[in-house]
């Protein structure tokens, strides 16, 4: 709070714009959604909800984060051990092709894997929506509507729609309360209506104790094994109209005012579900809706409001509907949808995970099919790790939890994977996981095969102490992080041409290459991914050895294996080599670009280390492109910004805010109305990753300083931030004007010296914990 204070002062004196909370993140639509992607989310990390603003009808798209079909299943191959030297030896004589085909019969998960994305009917499972909630709406007159706005309020993650019709004004509210865990609904207006429930499958309906109940159980598709079971509730309060229990509805009749109350859960994350809901339905209706709402309020703006930015230039949105806002954008510039969208990736994630649960999927938690895309699973090469890039450096560190969590889950099955399929010790992870702890190949091995999904999972429990410098926390996870390093000390070979320790076999996420010039080929050894992968995996556990004073044996170890590994490789061309020999791309645009991990997420490449390694990577990204999926292109917004050219990085954000649908109505890469990422079809990573990369461009922290404006576009000369954290346990707010910095307030959670670059100049900075200081540049 004192550095609030503090910078508003200081913001006043060089008259700069005051950073603020204001509910000025609005989007607003002026019709109801007429496809799902024109809806707009809601979410507290536990249920979803996507309400389209019908007139008429209204449907609302429902989700329960841990509802899957499936079951846990053995997914080991006893052929994959038997066949791995020969797998080997192929590779290291440069036969790639003949590897892979003997790879495709014999190193792949058993069973059906994954089922190529359609999980829903195999064993592998998959996240599939809870149903719909429907409202069929009775209004006292046949007049037209006017004034029709549906708008998502960020700032208070509250959902609106407001209309008149007849002469009356109309109003619905509708909200996902953290605190409480339940949906509410509030409807005013001399008004009518039924409220039903409903799913595709595995559901029944009906009426119970003054309530609507969907309930079922999933299809296991695993013998012997009992799907999982859930349970989903609604019930309406109203004290001027009447409430009517039907056989499978709610009818309300002639009020003034009425509430929905919503909770749903599941027996994978409570004993009883049903016990659950009525619970937590009953305690919200005691509490009533005044009392519900400014719960939800306290608890979400406490997440919501650690961080703040603005351009100076921007202007207030309620002039405007959100296609407007992104036209301007597009054809000009319009800085609010630039702040707008940064915050609307900070909302999503704080709406699609919580700390007790799932970590957000590929699609966060909104789905509105039975057969989710890819299942809706956690895609360990890059898809899942992107999604939580904002965590650390946008103030929402307890939201990376939930993941690391996850993690360590996984390590049961990861061990088994790591011995059945290696005969290594510790554990890994491959491409495709789910909350059963899939950890295997995954079926197809020009994708399946890579192996370093488990140890990019565990560089962010090194990430999250870095930024938090919890020591109670390195020492929980450490284990899991050491574990993940022993697999590789035993799975690695050495190549015999130059003598470098390699994974083998792997990929270079989904990209192929041509093997002798003509045949498409993806499994190789020792991608250039993989090297920075586990030579990043090996520093951090080698420093958390270091700062827990133990284990210095096998950090030793580590650092002696490290050593031969395989440096970083400059082509012809000047591009950085993505595999151990400079092959020709089968895609030379491919939406991965694996190769650069190392600039971002990683820290292995950075101007300080490897400055002759920076103008690889900036030909590496000029000879991609700037197309790609929309995740892609969210990445290369992190990409361009940690090489400091903060025009690219924007350029990036336009491109990836262009339009998903296009006037054929066939969905392609960009931005849906309603701001969701499409790959397409809907992912939410784009969302979280762009989030990321705007944050970078304002302040990076991995390069043994905070660098403050690294990578500022020219369109934004003026401008602040609050909020944004640093590794070392800095929270920092910072102003500029004509692209300098002018002041920066800087608070420590944990004491210590920080190095603040801005300006050209760097400043050391010496700290106790809880310390707040301010800055003049």
């Amino acid at each position: 709070m004192k550095s609030r204070y503090l910078l508003i002062a200081l913001m006043v004196l060089f008259g700069c714009k005051t950073p603020s909370s204001s509910a000025h993140y609005r989007l607003l639509m002026d019709s109801p959604a007429l496809i799902w992607e024109e809806s707009f989310p809601l979410g507290n990390g536990h249920l979803g909800m996507m309400p389209d603003g019908g007139l008429e009808v209204e449907t609302i798209v429902l989700n329960d984060i841990t509802l899957w079909s499936g079951a846990p299943s053995d997914d080991s191959n006893p052929l994959a051990l038997e066949s791995l030297p020969e797998i080997q030896r192929l590779l290291l004589e440069g036969r790639n092709d003949e590897a892979q085909y003997l790879m495709y019969e014999t190193f792949v998960c058993g069973g059906q894997g994954s089922g190529h994305g359609q999980g829903a009917k195999v064993p592998f499972r998959c996240y599939q929506t809870l149903g719909n909630m429907i409202l069929e709406y009775q209004y006292p007159n046949a007049d037209s509507v006017t004034g029709y706005q549906r708008v998502l309020c960020l700032n208070d993650a509250i959902h609106k729609v407001l209309f008149d019709k007849g002469g009356q004004h109309y109003e619905r509210d509708a909200f996902l309360s953290r605190a409480d865990d339940v949906a509410v609904l509030r409807l005013t207006g001399p008004i009518s209506f039924a409220i039903m429930l409903s799913r595709e499958e595995k559901a029944k309906v009906f009426t119970e104790g003054g309530g609507l109940v969907l309930c079922g159980q999933m299809d296991s598709n695993v013998e012997t094994v009992e799907g999982m079971k859930y349970y989903a509730k609604a019930q309406i309060v109203s004290n001027d109209g009447e409430v009517v229990c039907n056989d499978s509805t709610l009818q309300v009749e002639n009020a003034g005012e009425a509430y929905v109350f919503f909770c749903s859960a599941t027996d994978f994350m409570c004993s009883d579900p049903k016990e659950y809901v009525n619970e937590h339905l009953e305690a919200a209706v005691k509490k009533g809706y005044q009392k519900v709402l400014s719960d939800h309020l306290d608890s979400f703006r406490e997440l919501f409001n650690r961080v703040d930015f603005q351009i100076e230039a921007e202007e207030e949105s309620s002039r405007l509907t959100l296609d407007e806002h992104k036209a301007r954008f597009l054809n000009q510039d319009d800085p609010w949808l630039a702040t707008c969208y940064f915050q609307y990736g900070r909302y999503l994630l704080i709406s699609s995970t919580r700390e007790d649960l799932l970590p957000p999927n590929l699609q966060g938690l909104w789905a509105n099919t039975i057969q989710t895309p890819w299942n809706g699973d956690y895609h360990l090469n890059i898809n899942v790790e992107m999604n939580h890039w904002p965590c650390e450096v946008c103030n929402l560190s307890e939201l990376h939890r939930p993941l690391i969590r996850f993690t360590e889950g996984l390590l049961p099955s990861g061990r088994k994977t790591a011995r059945d399929f290696y005969g290594a010790r510790g554990w890994t992870a491959h491409v495709v996981s789910n909350p059963w702890g899939f950890t295997a190949p995954g079926e197809h091995p020009s994708w399946g095969a890579t192996n370093t999904g488990g140890a990019w999972l565990s560089l962010h429990a090194w990430q999250h102490f870095e930024f938090t410098q919890d020591t109670g926390f390195l020492k929980e996870v450490y284990p899991m992080m050491r574990e993940a390093a022993l697999f590789f000390l035993d799975a690695m070979i050495v190549e015999p041409e130059n003598g470098w320790l390699v994974t083998a076999p792997t990929t270079s996420p989904e990209n192929a290459f041509y093997h002798n010039g003509t045949t498409p080929v993806s499994v190789c050894m020792g991608s250039t991914m993989d090297v920075q992968i586990v030579s990043e995996l090996y520093e951090a556990v080698c420093r958390a050895a270091d700062f827990l004073d133990i284990d210095g044996a096998f950090a030793d170890s580590l650092r002696e294996a490290k050593s031969h590994f395989p440096p970083m490789q400059v082509s012809d061309e000047g591009y950085l080599m993505e595999w151990l020999k400079d092959y020709e791309e089968v895609d030379m645009h491919h939406r991965h670009v694996s190769h650069l991990f190392g600039l971002y997420p990683g820290t292995l490449l950075t101007f300080t280390h490897t400055g002759s390694i920076m103008d690889a990577c900036r030909e590496t990204l000029v000879r991609r492109g700037d197309g790609g999926t929309g995740w892609s292109r969210a990445w290369k917004i992190c990409f361009w910004a940690r090489l400091h050219d903060g025009d690219h990085a924007y350029r990036l954000l336009k491109n990836l805010l262009q339009p998903a649908i296009d006037s054929m109505g066939r969905h392609q890469a960009g931005t849906y109305p309603n701001l969701l990422c499409s790959h397409p079809p809907f992912q939410i990573d784009g969302n979280l990753g762009a989030a990321a990369g705007i944050a970078e461009m304002l302040m990076q922290s991995h390069d043994g300083c905070i660098h403050l404006l690294p990578a500022l576009p020219a369109l934004w000369p003026d401008g602040s931030f609050k909020g944004l954290c640093a590794r070392g346990g800095a929270v920092v707010d910072c102003a500029w004007r004509d692209g300098k910095v002018r002041q920066v307030v800087i608070s420590s959670r944990r004491g210590g010296t920080y190095s603040i670059l801005c300006n050209g100049t760097e400043r050391n900075v010496m700290m106790g914990a809880g310390e707040t200081k301010r800055l003049r540049f």
